[in-house]
């Protein structure tokens, strides 16, 4: 799977008072600019030195995108967690808002943090990139999807990480006149380029999905086939860091049908139609599993995968443990995601290895990248 962050999904705050401004962030905001009338300050610099960056989400995956983001053009103004925003438009002290945040204390317990909705903080803001950094949960696929239609409306170039809000709207967001502004590279564990630059093709061609997106599932699987119960393999995993913040997402083939609700929209679906609802795709629990068909699958010389398939009729979807040959593309070892597409010509394999916290920070820094080299942030 590609890993999403640890941190909550922000939505409504309600007012927290502010704490005692916190000493290592920077000058700029901890100067005396008087604050505008939203109580954020604007510092009137000149436009055009640099993109401004909104990120959302400064958990593990928001933080590592901090600390890698700051090669490039961009000025980060503003981060949201769901306590708060912080802002300065001459920029932020990013090192200081990782350290704070790492330590497990909230935006709200900074000083000229803002205690506003995130929607209003992405408007005030009005940054050119927005960079949503929150898990997948079910729960937050509103508010997901609330952030997303804010960013884009004002103009902004969004890369997301989490899957939910996408799995709700490929179709609309990649095909629309939002086409070329949303980044899903990391939603999709570093194939999401792959498919946004095939995808007409796909879309024109494509008779079938078969994808092998979660790679949590593949180190349980191997931990498996080597002798260990699947509680232990699950344990490899937790200690690999790959679990979502929800485990039961990876368990119980939630995170494979997200992403398959994701592909699917993207390659059959139209704006215009209702999407197929990722929580209505069947699928297989791991732990229902019997370790002993695992090991004899092994035995002969092949292996197990969780493999969701779906075709355009869009009603076939599921995601169920499979065997497969170790020569398969769909084989693949616990460092890549696998997405193959059924041509006419033959099947097309799209891999990824967008795996763990520090290279899904590195899959949204790509799609950043990506849209300033293709001029798609404008404002």
């Amino acid at each position: 799977m590609s890993r999403s962050p640890s941190s909550r999904t922000p939505s409504s705050h309600s007012g927290v008072p502010p704490a005692a401004p916190v000493a290592a962030l920077s000058a700029a905001t901890a100067s005396a600019k008087a604050p505008d009338t939203t109580g954020f300050r604007s510092s009137g610099q000149s436009p055009g030195i640099k993109k401004t960056l909104h990120l959302i989400g400064p958990g593990q995956v928001g933080r590592a995108f901090l600390q890698q983001v700051q090669h490039l053009p961009v000025r980060v103004v503003a981060v949201s967690d769901s306590t708060a925003t912080v802002f300065d438009r001459d920029g932020l002290d990013v090192d200081a808002i990782v350290a704070h945040k790492a330590a497990g204390r909230s935006l709200a317990t900074l000083g000229r943090a803002e205690t506003i909705p995130t929607e209003t903080a992405l408007s005030v803001v009005a940054a050119n990139l927005v960079v949503d950094a929150t898990p997948t949960t079910g729960p937050g696929t509103a508010a997901a999807i609330q952030r997303a239609t804010v960013a884009l409306r004002s103009g902004a170039f969004l890369a997301l990480c989490g899957k939910n809000a996408l799995a709700a709207r490929a179709a609309e967001w990649l095909l629309g006149a939002s086409r070329g502004r949303v980044g899903i590279q990391a939603v999709l564990g570093g194939a999401g380029r792959q498919l946004v630059r095939e995808l007409d093709e796909l879309r024109q061609h494509c008779r079938g999905l078969v994808l092998c997106g979660n790679v949590t599932t593949t180190v349980i699987v191997q931990a498996i086939e080597r002798g260990a119960s699947i509680d232990e393999g699950i344990a490899q995993a937790r200690a690999l860091g790959l679990l979502e913040p929800d485990p039961t997402l990876d368990l119980d083939g939630s995170d494979a049908a997200t992403k398959l609700a994701v592909v699917w929209g993207a390659v059959f679906g139209e704006s215009w139609l209702p999407a197929v609802p990722a929580g209505a795709v069947p699928k297989q629990d791991l732990r229902t599993l019997d370790p002993r068909l695992l090991r004899a699958r092994a035995a002969r010389g092949a292996t197990t995968r969780l493999v969701a398939r779906g075709s355009r009729a869009g009603n076939d979807l599921r995601c169920a443990y499979e065997e497969v040959a170790l020569g398969s593309p769909f084989a693949a070892p616990p460092d890549r995601v696998v997405y193959g597409y059924e041509l006419p010509a033959g099947l097309r394999v799209h891999t990824g290895t967008a795996v763990g916290y520090a290279k899904t920070a590195g899959a949204l820094i790509e799609d950043v990248e990506q849209a300033l080299r293709a001029g798609e942030v404008s404002r």
